[in-house]
C-alpha cells in the first residue's frame, strides 16, 4: 500500500551556502559578484539587544536595535591565476576602514531554466574590524573573517519572499560550476571565467520572489473548504 503521508521537512545542505563579495568602492558599477568562501568556524549571528523591566509581578521584556555578523572562512586566491586577489581586497578595506558588499547566497534554492535561473541570497554591507590569518603547512592560506554588518543585511521582503540573483550577476557559468561542486563534471565543464565586467542592469525594486518560499500568511496551511482565522481576532 502507497505511503499517503506527504513529506513536510527535509534537510538543508549548508555546504551549499557560500558567500560573495563586490567592492563598491573600487570596481566598475555593473561588476560581477565574485566569490568569496563558506560558512565559517563560528556561526554567523543575529542578534538584539534586550531590554527588561522588573515588576513585582513579573518581567517585561521588549527588544531593541539590531547587531548582525556574517562569519566567512575565506580561501585566498592565487592573483596570478584567478580574476580577484581576495587576500588584498579584504587587507585593503580593513586598512582604509572601507566598507565592503557580502552576498550570502543559498544554492540550495535554484530554480528556473538555464539562462534564466535564479537562486535566494541575503545582501549586507559590512565593515572588517579584525583580520586574522592562518598560514597552516601544507595547507591553503585561510582567513576565518567575522564582517560586521552595518544596519540590517536584507534577506526577505516585507511580505517575507527572499531577494534573489540571477545568473546574469555571476561571471559566466557560475550556475553550473556550483551544481557540480559535490558532482562529477566533465574536462570544460565547470564554466569559465574571463574575470572581464559586464554590464549587468538589474532590477532595484524592494520586491522578493514569491515562488522561493512559502506564503508570509499562512493560507497555505488552510484547509480546502475552510476560512482563515482573523489576525485580530484575539486569543
Amino acid at each position: 500500500m502507497a505511503n499517503s503521508l506527504k513529506k513536510t521537512v527535509s534537510g538543508h545542505d549548508s555546504d551549499k551556502v557560500l558567500y560573495y563579495y563586490r567592492l563598491p568602492l573600487h570596481w566598475a558599477p555593473m561588476a560581477k559578484w565574485q566569490p568569496l568562501g563558506l560558512n565559517g568556524a563560528t556561526s554567523t549571528t543575529n542578534t538584539r539587544t534586550l531590554g527588561t523591566t522588573q515588576t513585582k509581578v513579573a518581567n517585561i521584556k521588549g527588544v531593541g536595535s539590531i547587531n548582525q555578523q556574517r562569519v566567512v572562512n575565506v580561501i585566498l586566491t592565487d592573483p596570478q591565476q584567478d580574476t580577484t586577489d581576495v587576500a588584498r581586497d579584504l587587507y585593503k578595506t580593513w586598512e582604509d576602514g572601507d566598507w565592503i558588499e557580502i552576498a550570502r547566497v543559498d544554492w540550495n534554492t535554484v530554480r528556473g531554466t538555464k539562462g534564466s535561473r535564479v537562486v535566494n541570497f541575503e545582501y549586507s554591507r559590512c565593515y572588517i574590524a579584525n583580520l586574522p590569518e592562518t598560514e597552516s603547512l601544507g595547507a591553503n592560506t585561510t582567513e576565518n573573517v567575522t564582517f560586521e554588518v552595518n544596519g540590517v543585511a536584507r534577506r526577505y521582503d516585507d511580505n517575507g519572499n527572499p531577494f534573489t540573483l540571477s545568473e546574469s550577476d555571476f561571471e559566466s557559468g557560475q550556475f553550473d560550476l556550483v551544481s557540480k561542486f559535490y558532482n562529477v563534471g566533465g574536462v570544460g565543464k565547470t564554466g569559465t571565467s574571463n574575470g572581464t565586467f559586464v554590464d549587468n542592469s538589474s532590477d532595484d525594486s524592494a520586491t522578493g520572489d514569491a515562488t522561493g518560499t512559502k506564503p508570509f500568511d499562512g493560507s497555505q496551511l488552510t484547509p480546502s473548504g475552510s476560512t482563515t482565522p482573523s489576525s485580530t481576532g484575539g486569543k
